[in-house]
């Protein structure tokens, strides 16, 4: 996994909805790389990476969002399980439209998720 502070330094310098573009991307990443039979250590690591993501989307924090990362940080604790890689797949895929909707950068207007007063961070 690369240096945290510095993605961390990285990924806060853009607006709001380039962040969420950005996880909405790499949950589309995980999606493909399921698919594609990917690594199971590059997966866990893209996985780790995707729930810091969420949890520095705090001035977003909302409880849609908050399970998502839980789901996230689940999945990436129980895996490999290669039975699971099209569940998983699927579920990278709907989070990463539902995220790229909240964006704002489709142009659509999807009601953002409501906001939580205090958010949780991956293990």
């Amino acid at each position: 996994m690369r240096d945290l502070k510095r993605m961390h330094e990285r990924f806060i310098r853009d607006e709001s909805s380039v962040r969420l573009g950005n996880l909405a991307s790499d949950l589309l990443r995980l999606n493909k790389w399921l698919l594609m039979r990917h690594k199971d250590e590059a997966i866990v690591d893209l996985m780790r990476e995707i729930a810091w993501f969420m949890e520095w989307n705090g001035d977003l924090a909302s409880a849609e969002l908050a399970d998502m990362q839980r789901e996230i940080c689940r999945w990436r604790r129980a895996w490999p399980l290669e039975e699971a890689r099209p569940i998983l797949a699927l579920r990278a895929s709907q989070m990463s439209k539902r995220i790229l909707a909240w964006s704002g950068l489709l142009g659509k207007t999807t009601p953002k998720p409501k906001r939580l007063d205090s958010g949780s961070s991956p293990e």
